[in-house]
């Protein structure tokens, strides 16, 4: 797949996403979240970037659920759109999203926000990741931008069937420390402590 384009790899992964079955991606999804919620940086960090799942994405609801009862931060993202940029705003309780643009539910502007260099954890979510930790986003390099200025940890999280061995990647395209999808974890556990 090296040798297509992005938009050829986003078409790709669209129409598969389109043949699974919304309940299939959902115990997918769960799978994905009870891999995560062991791991000790997760377990011990307290700001936590997560994004609400839109089109058949990696759902983290079920892990949200649970940071409100364990008492973590819960920053979800709201799209500026003329900006392309991506502000994150704590939310107390699934109530509080509002309907934002793409479809996407998002936290009200007036919560609070978390800056990126303070986030624990940043969840990212992609079209397609490849072996060496690279992704592919939806093209507006929203994501990008937070990634370059944070040093959180960023767990990329994805479907098996949206890994790829090498990916078109280009300069500005940021890349994860780790990929979870429902049969394991990409690149070990080497910097987890």
């Amino acid at each position: 797949m090296e040798n297509f384009s992005k938009s050829h790899i986003r078409s790709y992964i669209f129409q598969l996403r389109k043949k699974y079955s919304s309940e299939i991606l959902k115990n997918f999804s769960l799978e994905i979240c009870k891999l995560i919620e062991p791991i000790p940086l997760y377990k011990k960090s307290q700001k936590i970037a997560f994004y609400f799942a839109k089109d058949k994405e990696v759902s983290l609801e079920y892990l949200i659920g649970k940071a409100f009862l364990e008492g973590k931060k819960v920053y979800l993202p709201k799209t500026w759109l003329k900006e392309k940029t991506l502000t994150f705003h704590q939310i107390f309780s699934f109530s509080d999203l509002r309907p934002g643009p793409f479809g996407l539910l998002e936290p009200p502007f007036e919560n609070p926000e978390l800056k990126p260099e303070n986030f624990e954890i940043i969840f990212v979510p992609g079209v397609a990741f490849d072996l060496k930790k690279g992704r592919i986003g939806y093209g507006g390099g929203f994501y990008d931008k937070i990634l370059k200025k944070t040093k959180a940890f960023k767990i990329g999280v994805a479907f098996s069937f949206q890994i790829f061995e090498n990916l078109p990647l280009e300069k500005h395209d940021q890349k994860v420390n780790i990929i979870i999808t429902e049969k394991g974890i990409i690149n070990g556990l080497g910097n987890f402590t």
